[in-house]
């Protein structure tokens, strides 16, 4: 099984609490690495789009009541001042932990 997913580079995988970064962000959008607008941001903070895992986080705060989206676990957060977080997935709650 352990062959099979390092096989598959781009297989999805959840990120997980452990790695959260805290506070959980509360972000205005979510975009893949390789979208047209995110990229070339990476790319100018010699960030590789194509080896990250989770979406990108746009003008992520500190999650609060106030937020309308789910609460995202990411693992960088406050890249450009807190415009830019890596590896941000919906956080997962811990009764589906094991």
């Amino acid at each position: 099984m352990v062959a099979l997913a390092s096989a598959f580079p781009h297989e999805k995988r959840e990120t997980t609490e452990a790695q959260c970064v805290k506070p959980y962000l509360c972000c205005g959008e979510l975009k893949t690495p390789l979208d047209d607008t995110v990229d070339p941001i990476l790319m100018t903070l010699g960030i590789n789009a194509a080896s990250l895992v989770g979406s990108i986080g746009l003008d992520c705060k500190a999650y609060d009541d106030s937020c309308k989206s789910e609460p995202q676990c990411c693992t960088e957060a406050n890249l450009l001042g807190g415009t830019l977080a890596l590896g941000c997935a919906p956080l997962k709650s811990k009764s589906k932990s094991s």
